[in-house]
């Protein structure tokens, strides 16, 4: 007898599962601008329902990642990555640093290029996590994928949701949301209002005080009318308040490095190491330390149903004001250096977007969709530093201008194909005139076709087989540093070629579910990072393109209803995203050799796997028991393309126990049970206290190199209550 893979067996075990088992929930899906079955849709999507992301306790987007075979999401700060001001997403091994991010967040499908680790999520009805190029239909910043957040909508049935947590390190959360007619059938309304206060888990070894620690005030409503079948409109407004202390961020200062101790600014070769005190000096920045933020957003989504075609229009707008106080160089030697390392970065974030899409059902198996597409970004960004200077990078603008479609084919009852296309035209610009008096506003345009072909075919009931092409585009960037020098200034568009083959299958009446995707990507001109040198001798980081790069691995989920009272999942990604053409400087400089091929792209895993199970049992007076555990495992993250210092690999470990009825949930939990202090990325960086002699005719010394990384949260301990009426 031919023995069978593994996969094979746990999908046949899954498909046994017990006659008494009760259904999975059916979750529909927006990943194609309709609405369909997840089990249906020929793309690897990771959905999470609002049921599914409440009991599994997932707070923001990094433990939303910790759940999804493929998907990354650093948690540096609220505030993002010191540069960039915003978290990365990293999907399918395709990662960056510094610019925009390779795959965008939305919400309700309008883009949100600011960090979203605060973002309410029990005002989310649903997280789709679509992986691969989505630019055909999602727009710009879809390089490796979408994450789109999907709000809650109100029905004719009243709900009124109370919802407070209490955990130790001084965590507080109380939250109400509020959802019915005003007018049965025609006026609905959601309200919510929420307060976070959180100690934060680490101290500061200078003065003992707290790092990162936040403090969050959030209001959300909406309106939306249906006067009849034909037509509806829904307006949205977000308010939210930021206040929060120092990141808690350390440095694995150049005492530590222990490798190419011989060559200019040394390395360090390894896995970090774990709980280094974080050394800030919070006192020079008075209340001027950590994120103070306001944000606003705006939405309308209008939609008209004309018999065989619907009319859909979704128009957005996004504000937020923020200022940072944050010690640079992590270290002591601050007031040593002057204050030139103790910063407040300032920035003013404005986007907003419409878009307008016409679908139509020509009969006889033919599906059209049509769009046009408008987004425009402008953010200020300077940095005021302690020592009286001020580095003004200007208006960072973008403007983008999209025309999309698709139609879709059904060639027999069980075999589909479609065809994506979309044209943009990004204008990528800087407007600086206080830094560049004689040409103030430097910008380039970029054209693009996206194209994505996919064929599907419905094997059998509840079993699909898919196959896509897709090209993939990202506009360039701008080094926007006034100091640098002008053949600095861009960084080119990237473009990658991307194949994928994919099953997707329903077991056992609906018990039981198994997807797995194959991906290949052929990667041209990455952006990257690379050192240079100020005319003031101190070095930063800019842009840069990479030759080539590939990328291919799988994902794999499945997850059972294994008898009436158990269910249980299992994930798995393997990413394997290598240079296969990248000359660095810093690269020939370390091993004498630019070439960095073979090399694993910086702060992506190459492995990522999850697990959870979840065991339910009755109680008396109507009430419900119910046991979780919650597993995930990310191997290293390398800190730069030359994969010597890496995070090491990360494994969480949660468990709950709860009681549910009418009215009542409670949720006891603790979060990372075992304690693991894995760092989930890394930043290779400088010791500024710490300068070395450099063989350079130029320069006659430099500052050595040093690490610095995210303290990661501490074993939880706390209970969640909500309370329906």
């Amino acid at each position: 007898m031919r023995r069978l893979p593994l996969i094979a067996v746990v999908a046949a075990a899954l498909a046994g599962s017990s006659a008494s088992a009760q259904e999975l929930e059916e979750i529909l899906v927006t990943a194609r601008k309709v609405e369909e079955n997840l089990q249906e849709v020929p793309v690897a999507v990771t959905a999470f329902t609002a049921e599914q992301i409440q009991e599994a306790g997932l707070k923001d987007l990094f433990d939303i990642s910790l759940a999804t075979p493929g998907f990354s999401f650093e948690r540096l700060s609220r505030y993002g990555t010191p540069l960039g001001g915003a978290s990365r997403p990293v999907i399918r091994g395709m990662s960056n640093i510094l610019g925009g991010a390779n795959a965008s967040i939305f919400i309700d499908g309008l883009q949100y290029s600011d960090s979203i680790l605060s973002f309410p999520m029990d005002t989310v009805e649903r997280v789709e996590v679509i992986k691969g190029p989505q630019a055909a239909l999602f727009g710009r910043a879809t390089f490796a994928g979408a994450i789109n957040l999907i709000t809650k909508r109100a029905s004719n049935e009243f709900e009124n949701k109370l919802s407070v947590r209490v955990a130790d390190h001084r965590e507080y959360e109380a939250s109400f949301l509020s959802q019915g007619p005003l007018v049965e059938d025609r006026l609905y309304y959601t309200a919510f209002g929420r307060v976070y206060d959180f100690g934060g888990f680490y101290r500061n070894s200078l003065d003992d005080e707290r790092i990162g620690d936040e403090q969050s005030v959030n209001f959300d409503g909406s309106l939306e009318f249906r006067p009849n079948e034909m037509f509806s409109a829904r307006f949205g407004l977000g308010i939210g308040r930021d206040d929060d202390g120092p990141s808690a961020l350390t440095l694995q200062d150049r005492t530590y490095n222990n490798c190419y101790l011989e060559v200019a600014r040394q390395y360090y070769c390894g896995a970090v190491v774990k709980d280094i005190p974080s050394v800030q000096n919070l006192a020079l920045f008075g209340d001027d330390i950590g994120i103070d933020k306001d944000s606003t957003r705006l939405s309308a989504q209008l939609e008209w149903q004309l018999g065989d075609f619907s009319v859909r229009s979704n128009t957005g707008y996004f504000r937020a004001d923020q200022t940072y106080g944050y010690d640079v160089d992590l270290t002591a030697n601050s007031t040593a250096l002057g204050g030139t390392f103790n910063r407040i970065a300032v920035s003013d974030r404005r986007e907003g977007s419409t878009e307008l899409i016409v679908q139509h059902d020509a009969g006889q198996g033919v599906r059209y969709l049509a769009g046009f597409y408008y987004y425009k970004s402008r953010r200020d960004f300077r940095e005021d530093r302690l020592n009286g200077s001020t580095v003004d990078q200007g208006e960072a603008r973008v403007n983008n201008l999209a025309l999309f479609g698709s139609v879709s084919v059904d060639f027999t009852e069980r075999l589909t194909g479609s065809v994506e296309l979309r044209y943009a035209d990004d204008e990528v610009g800087n407007d600086n005139p206080g830094a560049r008096t004689t040409l103030p506003l430097i910008e380039d345009s970029f054209d693009s076709f996206s194209p994505r072909v996919t064929l599907d075919w419905q094997i059998q009931e509840g079993s699909m087989l898919y196959a896509s092409y897709a090209q993939g585009n990202k506009p360039g960037d701008i080094n926007a540093n006034p100091l640098l020098p002008s053949e600095y200034l861009f960084a080119e568009e990237e473009e990658s070629n991307n194949y994928e083959i994919g099953v997707k299958n329903v077991f056992g009446d609906g018990r039981a579910t198994f997807n797995l995707a194959l991906y290949a990507i052929d990667w041209d001109k990455q952006q990257l990072t690379s050192t240079v040198f100020l005319a003031n001798g101190n070095p930063t980081s800019v842009l840069v393109n990479a030759g080539k790069t590939k990328a291919k691995g799988l994902e794999l989920e499945l997850v059972s209803a294994l008898t009436e009272r158990i269910t249980a999942g299992f994930g798995y990604s393997y990413n394997d995203a290598k240079f296969r053409e990248y000359d660095n400087s810093d690269q020939a400089a370390l091993f004498g050799n630019p070439s960095a091929k073979g090399n694993q792209t910086p702060n992506a895993s190459k492995h990522q796997l999850n697990l959870f199970g979840r065991y339910e049992f009755p109680l008396n007076n109507g009430m419900t028991g119910f046991l979780r555990g919650d597993y995930s495992y990310s191997s290293e993250k390398y800190a730069q393309i030359h994969n010597l210092a890496h995070t090491g690999g990360q494994s969480l470990l949660n468990l709950k126990a709860g009681l549910r009825g009418d009215p009542w949930t409670l949720t006891l939990f603790v979060d990372n049970v075992t304690d693991d202090r894995t760092p989930s990325t890394l930043v290779r960086f400088v010791d500024f206290a710490s300068i070395l002699p450099r063989g350079d005719s130029r320069r006659t010394s430099v500052f050595a190199r040093a690490f610095f990384y995210p303290l990661p949260p501490k074993r939880q301990l706390g209970l969640n209550v909500s309370y329906s009426f």
